[in-house]
């Protein structure tokens, strides 16, 4: 592996997707007609890229020894060697500066900074100690999903409805308890060894666990479609299916394909979720748009 591919496998590009959150305040509040606030949140999800990338780096060298002795995890860069703690370290410069650019180019709001600065902290506290804490582990991943939809809003200065951020939060915890039981079970008798807080969980706990959040996720969407899509409420309720259906179908592979251990490439592998996640956010858009 050449430097220049190890340098960005260490940046995880292809966990981005998950910043695609920011873009949730611009769409549903009616404003993706509007050039000035896309370019802005454009901005913030780059901003919001090269920070997650910023903490996946400072993971990786927290969780350097214990990747090593891992299945999959022993060919990251870090703990492979291909990238040695002082390329890491300036790595981490590097983005963090390209963070701040990325906000500063599109005049982002002072809250939106904070915003920033706390996602940053809060994944410090998590690969420094949060994620080694029973529940608090999955309340920290939660949180860092419901930061990014706080900065798109803050960035074009909108409200986020409140049913939207119940959504948001619970879904993110419905998504950190899948990946948790696929490490339970996939890692077995050696899960502790791998991610210690993993002693603390088992499938047993971690199905209960699903079974609520993915109760409180279609609840919270169904009440957004009713109380909090204003005008649009009669017809967002169409796409309540399409969320029943990609709910579903996520629990079938974790549950029969016991999959899960990285949502982003479940929903980049998985053409049936895919499609359903494409078939929704555009009867989202056309619903509020059309």
């Amino acid at each position: 592996m050449t430097a220049f591919k190890a340098a960005i496998k260490l940046m995880r590009p292809t966990q981005w997707i998950k910043n695609g959150f920011v873009l949730m305040p611009l769409i549903f509040s009616g404003r993706l007609s509007h050039p000035e606030d896309v370019v802005k949140v454009i901005g913030l999800f780059f901003a919001f890229c090269f920070a997650s990338s910023t903490t996946y780096i400072f993971n990786d060298y927290m969780d350097m020894e214990q990747d090593k002795v891992h299945p999959l995890k022993k060919m990251r860069p870090l703990a492979s060697g291909a990238i040695s703690v002082s390329g890491a370290l300036t790595m981490i410069i590097i983005t963090l500066a390209a963070m701040i650019a990325s906000a500063f180019v599109v005049n982002a709001t002072a809250n939106t900074y904070v915003i920033l600065v706390t996602y940053l902290l809060l994944h410090v506290a998590y690969s420094s100690k949060l994620k080694d804490i029973v529940i608090l582990d999955l309340l920290a991943i939660a949180l860092g999903f419901l930061l990014r939809v706080l900065g798109g809003a803050a960035i074009i200065g909108v409200t986020v409805s409140s049913w939207l951020i119940l959504c948001t939060f619970s879904l993110a915890i419905f998504l950190a308890l899948g990946k948790r039981r696929h490490e339970v079970v996939i890692l077995c008798d050696d899960a502790m060894c791998h991610r210690p807080v993993l002693k603390s969980y088992n499938v047993v706990l971690l199905d209960q666990l699903l079974q609520v959040v993915t109760t409180s996720t279609f609840i919270f969407y169904c009440l957004y479609s009713v109380y909090g899509a204003g005008s649009h409420a009669e017809k967002m309720l169409f796409t309540i299916p399409l969320v029943t259906y990609g709910v579903f179908r996520y629990m079938y592979l974790i549950y029969l394909k016991e999959d899960g251990g990285s949502p982003t490439v479940l929903l980049l592998t998985d053409p049936p979720l895919l499609a359903c996640a494409i078939v929704w956010m555009v009867a989202c858009i056309a619903i509020i748009y059309f």
